[in-house]
């Protein structure tokens, strides 16, 4: 198969997590553009969280907020707002459970409460920071993507109460935040979109992920990849695991493929 394009997720991917984007991914990505293949952000961030990465790779092509708004060439050709009576719900059962939510707009966010441990927990490692939210935000905002912050225990409530709503842990290591989406937003949903834009085949690209909002992307493009560093479930949906983020995972992975030059002998990482 000769694929056309790359997918690649941010976070715990092209980013190790706390870190910056290491010289041999960069390495790679300008490999892949000398090699004609596309190369594509798609994320669980909003647009003002990935600018930088974006601008240090040089991409023109982006799904964010988990497949909920696409961007191609300086123009939107995608989006899918939360709908006013499902965030009400929401926002009622976290007056209710005492939860903190963050609401992402599309050009900015604010959370509910700036005080709280988890909410303070979540951007303790991020320069940008939230405001306090006005009352009615969430009515005269399209809002993208929520994070919801609360315990594991809340988080199974919240799916149960709200089945229009899809709810994904940041992580499995004591993260007390949550993406949340509608059911029918995913980074697949997006890229189907984007490729059929592109005049692309899901066949003929490639995608790299290591979190739960990964799965649907690696299982829809023709080789699916995922970090070493991921989760079994997400590993299960890939067709391909490479190393971790940490390792240069995603140009250990396209030198595997034969999408660019290998620097040195691959060994075999099942």
């Amino acid at each position: 198969m000769k694929y056309k394009i790359v997918i690649l997720d941010i976070d715990g991917t092209i980013l190790p997590h706390g870190k910056t984007i290491s010289h041999a991914t960069k390495e790679a990505v300008r490999q892949l553009k000398e090699n004609n293949i596309k190369v594509v952000i798609a994320t669980g961030r909003a647009p003002y969280f990935a600018e930088s990465i974006i601008q240090e790779i040089g991409v023109d092509s982006m799904v964010f907020f988990n497949g909920a708004y696409v961007h191609h060439e300086g123009k939107e050709i995608y989006q899918n707002t939360i709908e006013k009576n499902i965030l009400k719900k929401l926002l009622h059962l976290s007056h209710k459970y005492q939860h903190p939510l963050t609401f992402l707009g599309g050009k900015n966010f604010k959370t509910t409460d700036l005080s709280h441990p988890f909410v303070m927990e979540a951007f303790q490692h991020d320069y940008w920071k939230p405001e306090l939210a006005p009352p009615h935000f969430w009515m005269e905002q399209d809002i993208y993507q929520l994070f919801l912050h609360c315990d594991l225990e809340a988080e199974l409530t919240y799916q149960s109460k709200i089945p229009e709503l899809s709810i994904r842990r940041w992580s499995s290591t004591g993260s007390r935040t949550c993406d949340v989406n509608l059911v029918n937003s995913n980074k697949a949903v997006g890229l189907k979109i984007l490729l059929e834009k592109l005049g692309i085949a899901p066949d003929e690209a490639v995608a790299f992920g290591d979190g739960l909002n990964d799965i649907e992307m690696l299982s829809l493009v023709g080789m699916g990849v995922a970090m070493g560093s991921a989760r079994d479930e997400v590993k299960q949906a890939a067709k391909m695991v490479t190393l971790s983020s940490e390792e240069d995972g995603v140009r250990y992975g396209l030198e595997r493929l034969g999408l660019i030059e290998s620097v040195c002998p691959i060994e075999n990482i099942g």
